[in-house]
């Protein structure tokens, strides 16, 4: 349908350019004609010999001769346009020739200059035209060599010759106007037709970026990576993670409600792995794979760091996503394992001519799976490699060694515990959770114009508790998530319930001074 329509305005495109070069063409005769209206009427008055009918003869054939002279132009590889800029100036001569017949009679002559010189600027600019003045002027010069050097007075030009001149010139005003006219219309539907067209592509590389990793697609269409089978060793750090017993648990749910959370439990991994700068190979289910160091690398260790800080923020997301979940019925403890391991592998693009996939493959890749597999729940375990590139900013316990399937020797691994930048400044984040409450606070993620709003959520809820009024609150935000249901929340529980929102708003004040 689209390859139908596609061919429709190609063919609609070619039927308005053909309309408009049989225009410009009928616009070339007019002058001419007019020409040979002029010169007929001087014989009828006597004014010249009758011989002159053979120049009015030669007026009227030449536009069907040069018509000839184009197409076989055409046909030896000009373009049309070069066609026509030749035929401007054989038109240049033949009317300088025409002027020198009607003995430089003044008006006809003028009228017959406007025209040909006019469609010398129209088609070609300053320089064919001036090359169309000097070959007019070498029409001039081989006409009085023909019909002599004669020259007739203004007062003895008749008064028809002098109408019917200037009557010429009128129809060709008007008829250039209209084909000016004709030709900014063609512009307009050329540009809109663009315009169109650019829509479409943007519209479909949209929808082709949701495909690919956001790295690739910008070097794809910024023309710095072709589409090609090829790939390169490299040094990345590769992640995994999936959710534990998610297999179990999509079991329990309807299909909604399953389909909702995992396209929730995606975006939100999504979104801090495209911040940190992580590739996002593929999601498996409820697994993801993400890697650093190609197609843009920071250098192995800050690779190794940012995917590091990248799993940290997801572990501390789970919290916020079970808290939501919580309010929406959904009571299992979902918890997400994450493996990392930075070493050598292939990546590039994999397949065939005709569909490839960009991913990278290799024994660290795999050493990076069975991690994840080994995690625990809500732990990210890393590999000797990895700490290596991470230990001198990321708190890191020592696990010992873990037998892997696939590897003959034990592989030693460690647990991330938190970056040391967070436990020297007290860290940034809190999670609290009880009957009747929940407050998720990750002060380094909350965005400046949502600070006043989480401020008067604390101060209101906390006030309420306080004067022992009725409290419902739900209140969502970047970094942010308080859950308060005071029907639901334990007496005993109220006082360090207002003291743990209060200490949050302090880690917040305390954020924006610095």
């Amino acid at each position: 349908m689209k390859s139908a329509q596609h061919n429709h305005n190609k063919r609609r495109q070619g039927d308005t350019r053909a309309v408009v070069r049989r225009q410009a063409n009928y616009i070339r005769l007019l002058e001419f004609v007019v020409a040979a209206i002029v010169l007929t009427a001087g014989v009828q008055l006597h004014l010249y010999p009758e011989l002159r009918l053979l120049m009015v003869a030669v007026l009227l054939g030449y536009p069907l001769a040069a018509q000839a002279l184009a197409f076989r132009l055409e046909k030896k590889g000009h373009r049309q346009q070069e066609a026509s800029r030749v035929l401007v100036q054989l038109d240049a001569v033949l009317i300088g020739l025409t002027i020198a017949s009607l003995h430089f009679a003044l008006i006809p002559s003028i009228a017959l200059l406007i025209m040909v010189h006019a469609n010398a600027v129209t088609t070609g600019g300053v320089r064919p035209w001036l090359l169309n003045v000097l070959l007019t002027a070498t029409g001039c010069g081989l006409g009085m060599l023909v019909f002599g050097t004669s020259v007739l007075p203004v007062e003895q030009t008749p008064l028809l010759m002098t109408l019917l001149s200037l009557l010429g010139l009128g129809i060709y005003v008007g008829a250039s106007s209209l084909y000016a006219l004709n030709q900014a219309r063609h512009v307009r539907m050329a540009q809109a037709h663009l315009a169109r067209q650019q829509k479409q592509a943007m519209e479909l590389s949209r929808k082709l970026a949701k495909y690919l990793p956001p790295q690739i697609w910008g070097q794809l269409f910024s023309g710095k990576r072709d589409a090609k089978l090829e790939t390169r060793r490299r040094k990345l750090t590769v992640f995994f993670s999936d959710i534990k017993g998610f297999s179990n648990i999509s079991e329990e749910l309807p299909l909604d409600t399953l389909t909702r959370m995992l396209n929730t439990y995606l975006s939100e991994m999504t979104r801090i792995a495209l911040r940190y700068g992580g590739t996002i190979d593929k999601f498996i289910g409820d697994a993801v794979m993400v890697f650093f160091g190609d197609p843009v690398s920071k250098g192995s260790k800050e690779d190794a760091f940012n995917c590091v800080a990248m799993a940290l923020e997801m572990q501390r997301q789970m919290k916020l996503l079970r808290q939501r979940w919580q309010r929406e019925g959904i009571h299992q403890k979902l918890e997400i394992r994450i493996g990392i391991n930075s070493g050598y592998v292939t990546v590039g693009n994999f397949g065939a001519e005709s569909r490839m996939d960009y991913t990278i493959l290799g024994t660290d890749v795999n050493l990076a799976s069975r991690l994840e597999s080994s995690a625990r729940p809500g732990r990210i375990m890393i590999s000797q490699a990895t700490h290596e590139l991470i230990r001198d900013r990321v708190m890191c316990r020592n696990m010992g060694e873990i037998e892997v399937k696939g590897f003959n020797r034990p592989i030693a691994v460690y647990e991330v515990q938190d970056l040391k930048e967070n436990a020297a400044g007290g860290g940034g984040f809190v999670s609290v959770q009880t009957e009747g409450f929940s407050l998720h606070l990750d002060v380094k993620r909350i965005r400046n114009f949502d600070r006043d709003r989480i401020l008067h959520a604390l101060a209101k809820s906390a006030r309420d508790l306080q004067r022992k009024s009725s409290v419902s609150t739900s209140f969502e935000a970047e970094g942010f998530s308080l859950h308060v249901d005071s029907s639901r929340l334990r007496e005993r529980d109220c006082s360090k319930v207002i003291e743990v929102m209060g200490k949050a708003a302090q880690r917040i004040q305390k954020q924006r001074i610095i």
